[in-house]
């Protein structure tokens, strides 16, 4: 018999939020300076940023049709990324990490990311997690960051998973409730609560919910 599948995610669970909401930032100021635009970092603390993106990457790389600027523009940005989790190994949550670790016999534990498959690579040598996942989806490098295409790729290869173990986006517990998959919110850093989303906000409550799976 299979393992039943346990889905998560890496950003706010096994890593702390810091390297992926910090690397926008990085990105921005470097566009700023090469377009010697000031006006550039008033998109940083604003949540739609990525619709800065495009018309940025429009002004830096004229030369590059559409799908090779979104493909440049994610590269840039999961090299802030990797270069945030290199300097700083503190973002790694090892407790997170133990417990997963002795979770594997007993589940398929499976990543589902937005990030590409050279980005995640990199990420997880970084964070020394390599050997963590069963299997890795993710995001390819012409998408956007959808991760609603991410488990539609999922689902069409294997079966649901029992549990789906997300961080703050909204998006995916919506994909999950309109699939009829339980979501838990791992909230592990005080943000604000998803309504309608069981959420857990330390190992202790998290330990105590998977057991009742």
């Amino acid at each position: 018999m299979e393992k039943p599948i346990i889905a998560t995610t890496l950003s706010g669970l096994f890593i702390r939020t810091e390297p992926w909401a910090r690397a926008h930032i990085l990105w921005l100021k470097e566009a700023s300076e090469q377009l010697n635009d000031p006006a550039i970092m008033d998109w940083a603390d604003k949540p739609n940023y990525f619709d800065c993106v495009e018309p940025i990457m429009s002004k830096l790389y004229p030369q590059l049709n559409k799908e090779e600027r979104v493909i440049k523009a994610r590269e840039i940005y999961f090299d802030s990324v990797c270069k945030y989790i290199q300097q700083n190994q503190n973002v790694v949550n090892q407790e997170i990490v133990k417990y997963f670790q002795s979770l594997k016999e007993k589940y398929t534990l499976v990543l589902i990311t937005t990030n590409t498959k050279e980005a995640i690579d990199r990420i997880l040598a970084l964070a020394k997690l390599n050997e963590l996942f069963d299997i890795i989806e993710t995001s390819l490098p012409t998408e956007k960051d959808d991760k609603r295409l991410v488990f539609d790729r999922f689902l069409k290869k294997y079966e649901p998973p029992i549990t789906y173990i997300g961080g703050s986006r909204k998006d995916s517990f919506n994909y999950c409730a309109e699939r009829g998959i339980k979501a838990i919110f791992a909230n592990l850093e005080a943000e604000q609560e998803i309504p309608n989303v069981q959420a857990v906000h330390d190992i202790k409550e998290l330990k105590e919910i998977i057991s009742q799976i």
